[in-house]
């Protein structure tokens, strides 16, 4: 049994920075009060926030953080189960998550995820959906078991049965499943190849017993052909090396030509540069009587001088253009030759490289011919060896074929367990040997609560309600106040079963505003005698903020808003004493 002793929180929604606390072992029956806004459903959110990391009511986990002091938000929840202490530690801002039993640390190297999920599976034995139904009867975000998908309904009766395991195992089961088949496959595929293959090497045992000398005669003749082919292409490999060395000398002579060409051509550029300069000058002499620069007028004889001289160097310098183009001209040739040259050689190259492979090629199917012949020379040896070789591959077929009998086997009782693991096997033979004891129990209490219906669940979780006219009606075909009745009547149902079935036992019960609208004077008066008389080890605790309530209470825990601040105070037998706040 889980008992919830004491929980604390501070910087938490409306808390300031010191702690406020309860104490959830101080009465057996618990009355939080408070005006709207002042924080008495703090107590619910920090609860599931401090065992599963979010709050209970729809609030981003930024928002739990105290709006005015922003940082160092932190939640304590002390619990023992037997004789084991535990106190687990959640805080925002700086993050923090802590699990301590008996004052020792639990592991922090697993991430936070892989943590949580340990620790409720295997401490708290519930997940934040069960504890919902079980712990908790709320009012706002709370969805009540009749409202849920038929799904999720059977995932709550499941964690309430503690048979979740079931639906594990046959996760597991189903792996086992696959692997087992597709072990089944690959020994077929092994088999498969193995009855080729032996019936290969019969007939390779078969062809042994008929090879003659006539056989090895065969081969050798084709021995002969490659190495006849091989000479050959040796042969053209060497012809064709002389070539190269012969096209290499030829080159020689033109490898040159290339920087030659481009010199050239530097020349002449430059020539065409001064020749064009030339001309420039002879054409301004001969068409300019006065000089541009002094405005003088030039005298003919200077200018018959100047253009005479022009003209001789005009001609000059076009006798060396000439001669310039012819050496270019004879140089491009050259080039030309040695490019035609570079080409042949690559492609011969090219050749000798395939040729060269295809010899390689040659060489092998000799090696292994050889190989052969040897092996066909040794016959006695061989065949033993045949013999060896089929003796291997029948054991292995044997082998494969009592693994593949033992896999099929294994595939039927695994077939068998699957249809037990199924949804509708022992799963719900299970539930449907509990279904009569949960309908009792729903019944007893709707009676005590006065509310006269038979109110029954089938296997699937689909409700049938008869009224004692025999009347039928359905959950949303009541009013508030009389679903409220039937969601705290199965609430009150589920503690009882998983405590039965020792899945989830608690001290702890809350019910959130259940009495503010929906009760009625008659119902509310039920339920209080309900609470009372539910059993000794539940501490029952009630957020409301209707009035005329605490004399129903061994203590009231009143909360109220100071300077923007949530306060508790509590009172007990008509004591009253500030707590921390």
């Amino acid at each position: 049994m889980i008992i919830f002793e004491k929980i604390r929180w501070k910087n938490f929604l409306s808390t300031g920075n010191v702690f406020s606390e309860i104490d959830l072992e101080a009465g057996r029956t618990n009355l939080i009060v408070g005006s709207n806004g002042a924080g008495k459903s703090t107590i619910l959110d920090a609860l599931t926030f401090s065992l599963f990391g979010k709050p209970f009511r729809k609030i981003s986990k930024g928002s739990l953080i105290n709006s005015i002091n922003e940082k160092d938000c932190l939640v304590e929840i002390e619990f023992r189960i037997g004789k084991l202490e535990y106190k687990v530690i959640r805080g925002i801002k700086p993050n923090k998550f802590e699990i301590h039993c008996n004052g020792q640390l639990w592991n922090q190297e697993s991430t936070v995820v892989e943590q949580q999920k340990n620790f409720e599976q295997n401490v708290l034995k519930m997940n934040y959906k069960s504890f919902t139904q079980i712990v908790v009867l709320g009012s706002s975000t709370f969805i009540p078991f009749m409202k849920l998908p038929g799904g999720q309904r059977r995932d709550i009766i499941e964690d309430i049965l503690d048979i979740q395991v079931f639906s594990t195992m046959n996760v597991l089961l189903k792996d086992k499943m696959r692997e087992n088949n597709e072990e089944v496959r690959d020994i077929d595929y092994q088999l498969d190849l193995l009855k080729d293959k032996i019936e290969l090497q019969k007939q390779n045992m078969l062809t042994l017993e008929k090879r003659t000398q006539e056989e090895i005669d065969r081969k050798q003749v084709k021995v002969n052909e490659y190495k006849k082919t091989e000479l050959q292409g040796a042969e053209e490999v060497t012809v064709l090396t002389q070539q190269i060395g012969k096209l290499n000398e030829e080159m020689q002579e033109y490898q040159k030509s290339n920087e030659k060409l481009q010199k050239l051509n530097t020349y002449l550029i430059k020539l065409t540069h001064k020749l064009n300069t030339c001309k420039k000058e002879h054409e301004f002499f001969e068409n300019n009587h006065v000089c541009p620069t002094c405005t003088q007028e030039l005298s003919e004889e200077f200018r018959n001088e100047k253009l005479q001289l022009g003209q001789s160097k005009v001609d000059e310098m076009n006798v060396g253009y000439e001669d310039l183009q012819k050496a270019i001209s004879d140089e491009q040739e050259r080039f030309t030759k040695f490019t035609e040259l570079s080409t042949q050689v690559n492609e011969i190259n090219t050749t000798i490289s395939q040729t060269n492979f295809q010899l390689m090629s040659i060489r092998k199917q000799v090696e292994s011919l050889e190989d052969e012949i040897k092996e066909l020379q040794g016959d006695n040896v061989d065949k033993k060896a045949e013999y060896n070789k089929l003796q291997l591959l029948v054991n292995n077929k044997k082998d494969l074929s009592k693994q593949h009998a033992t896999l099929k086997s294994d595939r039927d009782v695994l077939t068998t367990a699957g249809q037990l693991l199924k949804d509708n096997g022992i799963k719900t033979r299970i539930i449907k040997t509990y279904l009569p004891t949960m309908n009792k129990l729903i019944n007893d209490f709707l009676q005590r609560m006065e509310f006269y219906v038979n109110f029954t669940l089938d296997e699937n979780f689909e409700e049938q309600i008869k009224s004692r006219y025999r009347d039928v009606f359905s959950y949303d075909s009541f009013s508030e106040g009389e679903k409220a009745r039937i969601d705290i009547a199965l609430l009150l149902t589920w503690r009882s079963i998983a405590k039965l079935k020792n899945s989830v036992d608690t001290n702890l019960l809350i019910l959130d505003e259940i009495f503010d609208g929906s009760l009625d004077q008659s119902g509310t008066s039920d339920l209080g005698w309900i609470l009372r008389n539910f059993d000794d080890s539940t501490k029952v605790f009630v957020i409301s903020h209707k009035q005329g309530l605490e004399d129903k209470f061994d203590r009231t825990i009143s909360v109220e808003k100071v300077k923007n601040y949530s306060v508790i105070s509590e009172t007990v037998n008509e004591v009253t004493h500030g707590l921390v706040g």
